[in-house]
């Protein structure tokens, strides 16, 4: 497919750019290596360099210590997928729909390359994610009766049985006729059920899917494209992971070629599991357990780096995909969610700050300045473009032709990593999307960062919930959350005002000139940028190759 080839073109081009001499010279300087780091679902009042003093995180301090912190990162999105398809195309996802790196298996499921497809050499890990359901053993089949909407389809289901008997009793049917034709209606049962919890309005609702089968079906390890775990053993997964990468900075430290390693993180992502070593170290129970193990496994990627002599030709990049989940709660009512300092909202609230405020260092010893502050707004959307501005290296469009008509939604920041603050920032607009839907647009100019809401999350009064647990979630899209605003939109300073409590009066010239700015601006940008509709919104493009994504559709 054209999608998949574009997606791969610019999903490789890291690796491709950092083995390119820019001038073919044999002589000269050799690029450095890019360790990237992606914790899943931190809040950036989880860590202690960003102001959390209960919750101990010595190696992303001494990371931060070392290098350049960011404390206006933000990400593309505010939940999963879409944020790491930015992080690592350096475009905004709504270009191209909904995209699961995941595992792309041919049928029958003799092939499962997944990342290998996108430019990776080599994986290890998880293809999908993880589940409340991975971190508990499961029945075979669960099956509560007291459910009307089971009730509904035993009974549908029982009525097919009967009449099919009966109709066999009166029209003389054969065993294998009355066989094949109960085979046929427990396949329509299935279907009637799979579209109403998959698909329909009800998709992703608990009763919808057994825990049992979503454990088998999704809870897995693989090594390149083969199974080597299933179920994850979750106890000791950070450190597994953690020890893969240390082996793979051990066997190429001494490699001509530097190398890309990405290394996304367990933690912090529902459920909550921690090696036996670190539970009960933290304050803030599981949760805070969780932080903590996670850092562990930076200082181990860090004590790597340096044992093997490639800690100051390595430039470390740590992130978070979005901001924390502060909705959830474990099966057994504890928090499993984090903190996003005073910041308004959290994970899958779309523009909301608290959803895509992230923590965001960058160290490179000898080349950055160590304990350097950047207060200016960044995104994920930057990695590409700056590291290989770091590098030296020309623009992506120079090194891979093919990707000439691809245009980057991130900047390079190298200017900002290596002299800091120290002149106004260039004037910068940043789109935040609810799947396609523009909910938010973001204009840095000179001291003033403006952020202008066309959509807020209705949250409760006096709070940023919507509720706890698995559905408690506030979504960026849909009538019981959503509430439009773009007749009037609300209009912050950021730079003055950067928990967004004091509006800015749309009395006010300058409110008129700003929004009246911005409003332009996406005229503008809606009528030059197209969206293509998403691989995954359409029932018919997924129906005849249901092997093609994850069974989690949602996720």
């Amino acid at each position: 497919m054209k999608l998949e080839l574009n997606l791969l073109l610019l999903s490789a081009l890291i690796a491709t750019a950092l083995t390119a001499s820019p001038l073919e010279d044999p002589g000269a300087r050799r690029p450095p290596n890019i360790l990237v780091i992606l914790a899943d679902d931190l809040g950036i009042g989880d860590v202690g360099c960003y102001g959390n003093d209960t919750i101990r995180t010595p190696n992303l301090d001494r990371l931060a210590a070392g290098g350049v912190k960011l404390t206006h990162h933000l990400a593309a999105a505010a939940v999963c997928t879409p944020s790491r398809a930015a992080l690592i195309t350096g475009r905004y996802p709504a270009r191209y729909g909904k995209w699961h790196l995941g595992m792309h298996c041919s049928l029958f499921g003799l092939s499962c390359p997944g990342p290998l497809l996108y430019g990776f050499q080599t994986f290890y890990g998880i293809p999908v994610t993880l589940f409340f359901q991975f971190g508990e053993s499961h029945p075979f089949w669960k099956f509560p009766i007291s459910d009307t909407k089971y009730q509904a389809l035993v009974a549908t289901w029982l009525l097919c049985v009967v009449s099919v008997f009966l109709a066999r009793k009166r029209f003389s049917w054969s065993l294998s006729a009355s066989i094949l034709l109960l085979l046929l209606t427990d396949a329509i049962f299935f279907l009637v059920w799979f579209f109403v919890t998959h698909v329909g309005p009800n998709k992703g609702t608990p009763w919808g899917v057994s825990p049992w089968l979503h454990v088998k079906s999704n809870s897995l390890i693989m090594r390149q494209d083969k199974l080597v775990e299933s179920p994850i053993q979750l106890e000791g997964l950070s450190q597994r992971l953690a020890a893969e990468s240390r082996k793979f900075l051990e066997a190429h430290a001494k490699d001509d070629a530097p190398f890309f390693l990405f290394h996304s993180l367990a933690h912090v992502h529902a459920p909550m599991f921690t090696a036996p070593h670190m539970k009960g170290v933290s304050k803030h129970g599981r949760y805070g357990d969780n932080v903590e193990e996670m850092d562990e496994s930076i200082g181990v990627l860090l004590d790597s780096l340096k044992e093997f002599g490639l800690e100051d030709n390595t430039i470390v990049y740590f992130t978070s995909d979005h901001g924390a989940a502060i909705h959830t709660k474990d099966p057994h009512g504890q928090r499993s969610g984090g903190h996003n300092g005073r910041f308004k909202g959290g994970k899958v609230q779309g523009s909301s700050e608290g959803g895509i405020r992230v923590a965001g260092i960058y160290r490179w010893p000898r080349h950055l300045a160590a304990g350097r502050v950047v207060d200016t707004p960044t995104s994920l959307l930057d990695l590409l473009p700056t590291v290989l501005d770091l590098a030296g290296l020309p623009p992506v469009q120079e090194l891979v032709p093919q990707a000439a008509t691809k245009e980057l939604d991130g900047r390079s920041i190298a200017d900002l990593l290596l002299e800091g603050d120290k002149t106004p920032p260039r004037e910068r607009l940043l789109i935040h999307h609810c799947a396609q839907d523009i909910r938010a647009v973001r204009l840095t100019r000179g001291n003033h960062v403006y952020k202008m809401h066309l959509g807020k999350v209705k949250w409760h009064r006096g709070s940023t919930q919507c509720g706890w647990g698995p559905t408690g979630h506030c979504l960026c899209y849909g009538d019981k959350y959503h509430q439009d605003i773009s007749h009037q939109p609300e209009l912050y300073d950021l730079s003055f005002d950067p928990y967004e409590d004091f509006p800015i009066s749309p009395l006010s010239d300058e409110y008129k000139e700003i929004v009246g700015y911005l409003e332009q601006y996406l005229k503008e940008w809606r009528s030059s940028v197209s969206y293509p509709p998403s691989p995954m919104s359409v029932l018919k493009r997924v129906m005849w190759r249901p092997f093609y994504q994850p069974i989690c559709w949602s996720c």
